[in-house]
This record gives C-alpha cells, structure tokens and sequence, in this order.
C-alpha cells in the first residue's frame, strides 16, 4: 500500500501570518488614534465649558428676574406698562440666552450633553414667552417691539384670556421650567465625567414649586387682576386749521379800519373749503380701538352742519395726527366750528366738543367770491 502524500501547509501558514500581522497593525493603529483623540476632545469640552459658563450666568440673572416679576406681581408694580417692560425684558433674555446656546463655536460635547443644555435654554425661552402672551392676554397689555427689531410693534393687544384660562396655563408653564431645570442639571453632571469636562455652575430658575401650584398662580392671577386695572384715557391734544387763522390786522394811520369781525371770532384767508388735523392722544394703558374724531362747520345765520369725521386706533401712551376730509365753506360767512375725540367704554374723564368761530375772509370782489358757488361740497 502506498503512503498518502502529505498536503503542502505552507501557503497556509503565510496567510495566517499574514493576516495576524494586519490584525495587530489595525488594533495598534485604533488604540493610537483613541489615545490622540483624548487630548482633543478634551480641548473641545475645555472651550465648550468656558462659553456655557457665560450663557449660564446670563440664564441665572433672567431667571432672578421672572422671579421679580412673580414677587412684583403681588401688588409692587406701579403700572401695567412696568409690568409690561419687565415681561419684554425677560424674554429677550431668554431668547437671548436660546440663541448663545445654538450658535456655540465648535462641536461641542455631543450626546446627552448638548442635548439636555440645549432643551434646558430653549424651553426656558419658550416657557417666558407662553407667560408673556398669557399676561398679556389677561390684561390686555401691548407688548413692545422686540429688542433690535425694525418692525414696530403691532397696536393690537394679543387674544384675550380668562383668569381660569391664566390660571391653567401659568400652572402647566410652572411645570415646563421645572423640566428645564432637571434638564440642565442633567447636563451639568454628565459633563462632569467628560475629558475636559469641569463643574458648571448651578442653574435653577424655580427655587419654590409651591409658587407655580394652582392656589398660588390663583392668587396671582387675581391680584394682577384687581390692582393693575386698566386705564382708558384719550383726549384731543391739539388743532391744526388750513387755511390757519390769520392774525389781527393792525390800525394803519390814514387808513381805513378793517370790518368788525363778530364778537370771539377768528379770521381765515379767504378759500371755498377748511381742513383740519386733530392731534389725538391715548394717555392709557390700553389699546384704544377705532375711535371717532369728528369735526363740523355751521354758518353763525343758521343752517345745517357739515360733519365729517374719521376713527383712529391708538397704542398705549401714543399719540397720533389724523387729517379729517375738507369742509366747504363761502367768503364773507362767520362758521362755527366742532372739533370732537370720543371717549372709549370705560373711560372716566369727559370728552367734550373744543369750538372756535372763524370768519372766512372775503376773495375781494362777489364775483370771486362767488367761485365757491360752484364748488362742489365734499361728501360728509
């Protein structure tokens, strides 16, 4: 019987070398990139900690802030235009702060991390700006114009919203911060056990539950509404007449006088129409809606008026000029004239009509007085 010839393992052998060989390369090369990549990410947690440590500070003084405001609610705020500022205040922190946290240099830690920091600040921002509406809503307060923005701020106050309805939602917002807050000392201990990582600074914005329960946020909501009342208070500031009254024509020795105008009366160059622009202010604390403003001419002889009249709606503490259409009238005739701002519902202070004489001067001649005859009188 013949021997069995014996398999050649060489070529086997080598492969095995081989590979063992590209196998101790890639491991040694995957352990020398994990050493060198410590340092780095180090370097990035290092410069990550050192920007959060800015926005933080900045998120600790808002949050001091909404509590001020929570504390002021309770009957120290003067006005609801103070409290109205303080709000807008707080939420451009908080936007602020939102907008710092998304525009960190670098990658930044990544992972939990980021994620729990970066809610931790949005939510805040969102949580104040819901308070804000609510607020405003419940008082009907106008909020300002946000900070650096060209576009001024609507005149028009936001939904209105019911003390039960305020109540419920500053509760639930209550809870929303609370959130933040766990969020971001979630952050702060897991960056902590990162390389690089360091001990950020606490950020607490809800120090008391208690303040954001139900019976609390109540309390508050009832105090807001019976001690910060809303004020309505417009009024006619000023009258701008065009043609303008004339001034008295002084005695020329020689001369003959000018005509006796009638008693209390003010002349005007001669013209077949007046115009008039009434300067109109709201001194109150809320938005004054299409008011009325309302002007007539009547001849001194009799007659029927000639209104005219235009609405204007107005801002908090703003002022506004409103041009009414012209009102014709006829040389050598004496007319009296009504200007008119009616008062909003629920304003004390009266609105009574301001009035004035005026005389409208003669063209010099009937027959060019008589061009106003044929001038068509504007629809009232």
């Amino acid at each position: 019987m013949s021997p069995v010839p014996r398999r050649d393992l060489t070529p086997f052998v080598v492969a095995l070398a081989a590979a063992a060989v590209v196998l101790f390369l890639l491991v040694g090369g995957l352990a020398s990139v994990g050493r060198s990549s410590g340092p780095y990410r180090a370097t990035i947690n290092e410069s990550f900690g050192a920007e959060a440590r800015v926005l933080i500070a900045q998120s600790n003084s808002v949050g001091a802030s909404l509590r001020a405001i929570l504390v002021g609610s309770n009957g120290d705020f003067s006005s609801r235009v103070e409290l109205s500022q303080s709000l807008d205040a707080v939420v451009a922190g908080a936007n602020s702060v939102a907008s710092g946290v998304q525009a960190l240099d670098g990658p930044g830690p990544g992972g939990p991390v980021a994620e729990n920091f970066i809610g931790a600040m949005t939510t805040r921002a969102e949580g104040v700006a819901r308070l804000q509406a609510t607020v405003d809503g419940l008082l009907r307060l106008t909020p300002g114009a946000a900070v650096g923005s060209t576009t001024p701020a609507s005149p028009f106050p936001p939904a209105a919203v019911s003390a039960s309805q305020a109540v419920r939602t500053v509760s639930s917002i209550g809870q929303l911060l609370i959130g933040a807050d766990r969020s971001y000392a979630l952050a702060r201990r897991e960056f902590r056990g990162l390389p690089g990582g360091s001990v950020l600074p606490k950020s607490v914005w809800v120090n008391d539950p208690v303040v954001w329960s139900a019976g609390a946020v109540e309390t508050t909501v009832n105090e807001l509404t019976s001690s910060l009342l809303p004020l309505v208070d417009v009024r006619l500031v000023a009258i701008d007449l065009s043609p303008p009254i004339l001034p008295p024509v002084p005695a020329v020795s020689g001369q003959p006088a000018a005509a006796p105008l009638a008693p209390g009366a003010s002349q005007i160059p001669p013209t077949c129409s007046v115009s008039l622009t009434a300067v109109v202010a709201n001194d109150g604390s809320i938005v004054a809606t299409k008011i009325p403003v309302q002007a007539s001419v009547q001849p001194v002889t009799g007659g029927p008026p000639f209104p005219v009249s235009e609405r204007v709606t107005l801002g908090p503490d703003t002022s506004v000029a409103v041009t009414l259409p012209r009102m014709p009238v006829k040389p050598n005739t004496t007319y009296n004239l009504y200007v008119r701002v009616y008062a909003p519902a629920g304003q004390s202070r009266s609105t009574s009509p301001e009035g004035a004489t005026i005389e409208v001067a003669s063209f010099g001649s009937a027959k060019s007085d008589a061009r106003c005859a044929r001038t068509p009188a504007a629809a009232p």
